[in-house]
């Protein structure tokens, strides 16, 4: 039985030094997920006090995002090397939807980058400009958020940042890992968007 329903988009795009690949998430990566989500390290900065997760949590995990409608699970590949994972997927939080209009598409954005060696090159910065355009120029969304980030994860700050995110709420980390005290929304909307991209248009014409 199929574990992560498997959809048919690929995407490509450049750091300028790696060639970045997004390709559909199947059950054929789940030995790297198993390898990914067993790292302390990268479950600290993605915000989990757990120093592993079990095999049943990481099919709980990809399972339900990648069965949910219009939501998409990537593996992120540089060079042609799987590196990580990330998602663009229905908003789940209800105290975030509760801040929209009930028609708006609002989604998230969540990821993973599990090979260290890979860290700071320019990967963040590419694959969530990649999965911004795909939201608004192909799926038509009005709001688009970054992962829930702990206040002291400033590198997935500054990478959302940089593609055009603006803080949009910070609370009290209830559910947090014992060394975070804040959670941080990170928000780009359609208007936002579009603004940024006639900009980039002009700054290209110069």
């Amino acid at each position: 039985m199929e574990i992560i329903k498997k959809h048919d988009i690929t995407l490509y795009g450049s750091t300028g030094e790696l060639n970045i690949v997004l390709r559909p998430l199947c059950d054929d990566h789940l030995p790297l997920l198993y390898k990914w989500n067993a790292d302390p390290e990268i479950l600290y900065w993605d915000g989990s006090d757990d120093e592993a997760y079990d095999a049943e949590t990481v099919h709980h995990i990809y399972g339900t995002v990648s069965n949910t409608t219009r939501s998409f699970c990537f593996l992120i590949e540089a060079e042609g090397v799987p590196v990580g994972e990330c998602w663009l997927q229905k908003m789940n939080l209800q105290a975030i939807l509760d801040k929209y209009p009930e028609d708006a598409d609002v989604r998230r954005i969540d990821m993973i980058i599990g090979e260290k060696a890979y860290w700071n090159r320019g990967i963040g910065s590419t694959f969530i400009r990649m999965l911004v355009d795909f939201a608004f120029d192909c799926e038509g969304v009005d709001y688009l958020h970054g992962t829930t980030i702990c206040d002291f994860n400033t590198r997935s700050q500054r990478v959302f940042e940089k593609n055009g995110f603006t803080l949009f709420l910070r609370e009290s980390s209830e559910d947090a890992p014992s060394h975070g005290k804040e959670d941080f929304h990170y928000r780009i909307t359609k208007d936002e968007f579009i603004k940024r991209k006639q900009m980039n248009n002009i700054e290209q014409l110069r």
